[in-house]
């Protein structure tokens, strides 16, 4: 197998776009979960103590609506909402509550329907979640349940359903279909009608997550990237500790410590985009950048992204 590398020097500071198109705003309470699918943005915020809603953020529109609220009686381990998506008004969401055992509940509604639980898992606090919500895609909000892989359309149907090899810890859609990690290390493509397209392997933990796009499967791993297409690999280093926040047209988004990066894959040019409270909630989609620090929520169009790399 032909492999090139490539090493990206991520840290040269270099002044991001104006943020002319860039919207931020207050919400009720700190920001613990953050989405978005066209113009949608979907967060979850802590209103009051113990309490948490999702709401959706329609960009093009300004419309912000709460979408469902959630009270947790008090729990030794914590309490919350962990994941949140919405594509053309659907939205599903994951909470979890419990002590030593916790509870995980996923989530879904649409339009003026009452919020239905669609699975329940309950496993120990210090293990993995039993239930994963995928990163949407317009059109496409996939979520797993051990093995079983499903992607919903945004009338609430399904558009899928499929068993992985292994249990799924991390999933997405994007342009060219879904991308799994499973638990023994290997990233499964799946194009968008279900059809297997193929299995990569890697050392257990090694994978964090993936997408299927345009430039390839693009892997976050422990070191960075790896993007894999035609027999090639192409490595990108980032910082320890980094987290990949998102890709569209060839435009990366990552995190790490207080910063909220961007680099573009074809010319490596990599810049400094904002200075976020640390660990931050963002997402790079194809009609922009959603992020959130504490109680601040911003958007930044694609124009202001693209135009900043």
């Amino acid at each position: 197998m032909k492999r090139l590398f490539m090493l990206v020097t991520v840290l040269a500071v270099v002044p991001a776009a104006s943020a002319a198109t860039s919207r931020e705003r207050a919400v009720a309470g700190p920001v613990s979960a953050v989405g978005i699918a066209g113009t949608e943005l979907s967060y979850a915020d802590e209103y009051r103590r113990d309490c948490h809603e999702v709401r959706r953020w329609d960009v093009a529109t300004r419309g912000d609506v709460r979408i469902a609220s959630h009270c947790f009686v008090s729990a030794s381990t914590g309490s919350g909402i962990a994941a949140v998506a919405v594509s053309e008004g659907r939205a599903l969401w994951l909470t979890y509550i419990g002590g030593n055992i916790r509870e995980w509940s996923l989530w879904t509604k649409g339009g003026n329907a009452r919020a239905k639980r669609i699975a329940f898992q309950a496993a120990d606090v210090d293990g993995p979640a039993p239930i994963v919500l995928g990163r949407a895609w317009e059109g496409s909000l996939p979520y797993a349940v051990g093995r079983r892989i499903v992607v919903l359309a945004p009338d609430g149907s399904r558009t899928f359903s499929v068993d992985a090899p292994d249990r799924v810890v991390a999933l997405s859609a994007h342009s060219r279909g879904f991308a799994a990690v499973l638990a023994d290390g290997s990233v499964l493509r799946i194009g968008p009608t279900a059809r297997i397209l193929g299995q990569t392997s890697f050392e257990p933990g090694f994978a964090q997550s993936a997408v299927l796009a345009a430039p390839g499967l693009v892997v976050e791993t422990v070191d960075g990237l790896e993007i894999h297409r035609g027999g090639v690999v192409r490595r990108v280093r980032f910082p320890a500790g980094s987290r990949f926040l998102g890709l569209s047209e060839g435009v990366v988004a990552y995190g790490t410590g207080r910063q909220l990066r961007l680099l573009r894959l074809g010319s490596g040019k990599n810049v400094l985009f904002r200075t976020l409270a640390p660990r931050f909630e963002a997402q790079l989609g194809r009609r922009g950048l959603a992020y959130a620090s504490g109680r601040t929520l911003g958007f930044a169009a694609w124009v202001n992204v693209s135009s900043a790399v």
